[in-house]
């Protein structure tokens, strides 16, 4: 049994989660625009879109480096000219915290900026939804945000439910980072894929079309400690803490196709 955000989670639901990254990675990584395919992900959670900041400098004085967002190039635009991740409660309300936050607009915010802000991001349907913040050594600061058009009087009303898809959805943060990463050249320093071996590929493309190390190993005519074996350089490889995870970042870096 494992403790997320605070609850219990049982094996079983662990790994449904696991599989349901897998599948959203596979999803996302079809798609020729990446974000239409985490736009669909989010849909499919209950929220309208997608955001992923990340921002570098010190903490006191971000900066913000990259900006994908499925509500459009002009709120992205604006957003960087006016400086708005320095008042964006996704940005200033997970500052120097490692879990989700449910955020929404302030109702009548006082300060000038602030209320710019509030009333630019309710045009652009960004009225609430969950955030998280991930700090990265090998970037900075990443924010993602589940973005949702609920206004804050509805945003209150559905807050428990919100809080019931914390877990789910903070996990699936870390991947959507990674995935991200993956595709941009912010990353500055990316892991060489090209270190698998041929041997290495064929065990985690199998593993992602669902084969066991048993299943593996029939089907490559070795044993099921040599399939292990190759797992474990794969997982060392790629960074990954499990087997689910090593596929995903497979998945998301294109190393892996699950194309029958």
């Amino acid at each position: 049994m494992a403790i997320i955000q605070g609850r219990s989670i049982e094996p079983a639901e662990c790994t449904q989660f696991g599989d349901a990254i897998v599948d959203a990675l596979v999803a996302c990584t079809k798609s020729n625009r990446m974000l239409a395919g985490f736009a669909e992900l989010a849909a499919s959670h209950g929220f309208s879109g997608f955001s992923y900041l990340l921002l570098g400098g010190s903490a006191s004085d971000p900066q913000l480096l990259k900006h994908w967002s499925t509500a459009g190039a002009h709120w992205t635009k604006r957003y960087a000219t006016r400086g708005y991740h320095l008042i964006d409660p996704r940005v200033t309300l997970t500052r120097n915290r490692a879990v989700p936050i449910v955020w929404k607009l302030a109702a009548e915010p006082k300060e000038p900026r602030v209320r710019a802000f509030t009333q630019d991001a309710d045009r652009h349907a960004i009225r609430s939804g969950i955030a998280w913040s991930i700090c990265d050594a090998r970037v900075g600061r990443a924010v993602i945000a589940w973005d949702s058009t609920a206004s804050s009087e509805e945003a209150e009303t559905r807050q428990s439910a919100i809080r019931g898809q914390l877990a789910a959805l903070a996990l699936l943060a870390g991947f959507v980072h990674e995935a991200m990463l993956v595709h941009s050249k912010a990353a500055g320093q990316r892991t060489d894929f090209r270190r698998l071996t041929a041997r290495e590929c064929q065990c985690i493309e199998l593993a992602a079309h669902g084969m066991t190390s048993e299943d593996v190993a029939v089907k490559l005519g070795i044993t099921k400690r040599t399939a292990n074996f190759h797992f474990g350089n794969v997982m060392s490889k790629l960074g990954a803490l499990n087997r689910s995870e090593a596929i995903a970042r497979a998945i998301a870096s294109q190393i892996v196709s699950l194309d029958p």
